[in-house]
């Protein structure tokens, strides 16, 4: 694909600290970006014909993509030269979470991985005292505390949603987003708290 000045500019200013050039960013870049992990994710499901059993700690293509954006952002470089520069970052990123989620499953075969924690609750079941307890038993709070330092707004949704029950559409009306933005928000923010927990960090 040609070269976009544009989307480099976009993304410069989104590694300024321009959180609209950031969304502005993900909002161009994302199916994309959707489309190099479904890539890998298949590559890698080819050349491994028996994978572990599924559940629903494996990855997608959307925990994926959610992963290489926390990656990226975890050490970006001091500037995006051009769009081959971020979608070959893009990609080789792709390649070591395929890489690391291996062997964790490899551990996990083998007995020696910690425990996979789902994270599938339903919106408002962390209100419950029973719910919120286990919660508190693997960290979800303190998770939750650190995602917001760094992703206040995935944060607030996940809040919004696990802890208070509310839906889709009402977050994105307390926050001022659309209801995509919202999804992706929440996506990422589970994605996020994934990666916290099982690491254990």
């Amino acid at each position: 694909m040609a070269e976009d000045p544009t989307l480099t500019a976009l993304l410069n200013q989104a590694l300024a600290g321009d959180a609209s050039a950031a969304e502005r960013a993900w909002s161009e870049i994302y199916q994309e970006v959707r489309a190099v992990a479904a890539g890998a994710i298949a590559r890698e499901a080819s050349e491994n014909p028996s994978p572990l059993e599924v559940d629903e700690n494996d990855l997608s293509p959307t925990l994926v993509v959610n992963e290489i954006f926390i990656r990226l952002g975890r050490s970006p470089p001091l500037a995006w030269d051009s769009r081959r520069h971020f979608f070959g970052a893009v990609r080789n990123t792709c390649e070591q979470v395929l890489v690391d989620e291996a062997r964790r499953r490899n551990a996990r075969k083998r007995g020696n991985g910690r425990k996979p924690i789902p994270l599938t609750f339903v919106k408002g079941e962390l209100a419950k005292d029973d719910t919120a307890y286990d919660a508190r038993d693997f960290g979800l709070p303190t998770a939750l505390e650190a995602l917001a330092r760094a992703y206040p707004r995935a944060a607030e949704a996940a809040r919004l949603k696990y802890m208070e029950g509310k839906s889709s559409s009402e977050i994105a009306a307390i926050l001022h987003i659309s209801e995509s933005t919202t999804e992706k928000s929440l996506a990422f923010a589970r994605a996020w708290l994934k990666r916290w927990i099982d690491e254990g960090l």
